[in-house]
This record gives structure tokens, sequence and C-alpha cells, in this order.
């Protein structure tokens, strides 16, 4: 008797852990926000001292992949495209899960004289939190910029490159 009563009562166990299982498997949790402001910047010394862009362009990602680029130096240039998701999922990872958020927001600062010169500032912004940092070229930079910031600057250009 308590063998049959067993029989029934496993399997009918066994379903209902399926069920609960089961709408898990595959489900992601949900990406945190991110958006993305990054402007570049190659700058020349005149003999005078003051620094001038040669160029000057901005990125501007929203967390719904959606991007703005600018040209901000001659004729105004702004073009307008969404990045796939794997661009968006790989700047996510490097800004989100490395704890670059814990970096401190800084302005690393660049050597004095320096001619020609490429200055960038970077603003993220997720959930909560937001960040700011500029920095100069590895050349030009008074100290060490972390390796994680001059990354981040390179998946950048990149995101650039390919679309515009």
């Amino acid at each position: 008797m308590v063998n049959k009563f067993l029989l029934a009562i496993v399997p009918t166990i066994a379903l209902l852990d399926a069920l609960v299982v089961i709408p898990g498997i595959g489900s992601q949790p949900p990406q945190p926000e991110l958006n993305i402001e990054y402007s570049r910047q190659n700058l020349t010394r005149l003999e005078d001292g003051r620094l001038v862009a040669a160029s000057a362009e901005d990125l501007v990602i929203g967390n719904d992949r959606y991007a703005v680029y600018r040209n901000l130096t001659g004729p105004p240039d702004e073009k307008r495209f969404t990045i796939s998701n794997e661009e968006m999922n790989g700047l996510k990872g490097l800004i989100l899960t490395t704890g670059f958020m814990q970096v401190p927001g800084t302005d690393y600062p660049q050597k004095d004289g320096i001619v020609n010169l490429t200055k960038y500032t970077l603003k993220l912004e997720s959930g909560s939190n937001s960040k700011t940092i500029s920095w100069v070229n590895q050349g030009a930079s008074e100290v060490s910029v972390p390796s994680i910031v001059r990354n981040i600057g390179t998946q950048l250009d990149a995101v650039i490159k390919g679309h515009v």
C-alpha cells in the first residue's frame, strides 16, 4: 500500500518541481540601464600657447542602443544609427561588470608643453550612478591612466569607426 502511495506522490512532486524550474531556464536577469556620452578632441598648441581643436567629435549612446555621432568642427555633420546588441553588451560588460563604475571620476592631467594631444571625456549614467572621466592620450598624460579607461575609449572609437 505504501509503495503505491509513493509511486503516485513522487511523480507529482517531480512534475511540480519541473513547472517551477522551467520558466527560469533561458530567462536572463534584466540588464541595468547604461547611457554613454563620449567626446574626443584632437588639440594643437599654437605659438601663443593656446590649444585649438583640429577636430572634435561627440558620440551619445542611449540604453536603447540608439546612437548619435556629431563632428563638431567644420560644417555640421550628424549621423544617427543603432549599435548592435553585441556592441552594447560588450560596452555594458566592460563598464558595469568589471568594477569600472567604482573607479573614481577624475581628470587625468596632461603634461605641460605638449604640442599635439587627444583629449577624451566619458560621461556614464547607470541607474542612479553617474561618472565623468577625462583623460589625454598616453604620451601626453602626466599620470598613468588606468587601462580600463583606455579600453573603453578604444571600444567607443571602434563603434565610431564601424558606423560613421
